[in-house]
């Protein structure tokens, strides 16, 4: 899946679907140095419930100079082109507002992506 170069960041897209709701979030950068995936509650809060809920957790990230909190919610699925993610937890905050969201490790591995920064794009391994 190729993936577009904005101000030096790569980005595409992601769709997330939460109780039965979906919604397309766009400019997803794909960020290696992310341990979680990171949505812009600007992004999604108009098409997805995302109310805290008893079994949802505040989770916490490390940034350059500071410690960011944010809302862990877990979708009833994370899709990026061909690969989904089914009950996924997401980090929801209120990020840049030209910013969709992060990408994180936890997405790539699990979908065993590989980032070929030189096309730029993302391959499932294995996978065409």
């Amino acid at each position: 899946m190729k993936l577009a170069l904005v101000q030096g960041l790569l980005v595409t897209t992601v769709t997330i679907r939460h109780r039965s709701r979906l919604t397309v979030v766009e400019k997803m950068v794909v960020d290696t140095g992310s341990a979680q995936a990171w949505v812009n509650v600007n992004a999604i809060e108009a098409e997805l419930d995302l109310t805290p809920e008893e079994a949802d957790e505040f989770g916490t990230a490390l940034g350059i100079g500071c410690l960011e909190v944010a809302l862990r919610k877990t979708v009833d699925e994370i899709a990026l082109d061909t690969s989904h993610a089914y009950a996924f937890p997401i980090d929801v905050e209120s990020l840049d507002p030209g910013l969709g969201g992060l990408i994180g490790l936890d997405f790539l591995r699990a979908g065993q992506f590989l980032l070929d920064c030189g096309a730029p794009e993302l391959r499932r391994e294995n996978h065409s």
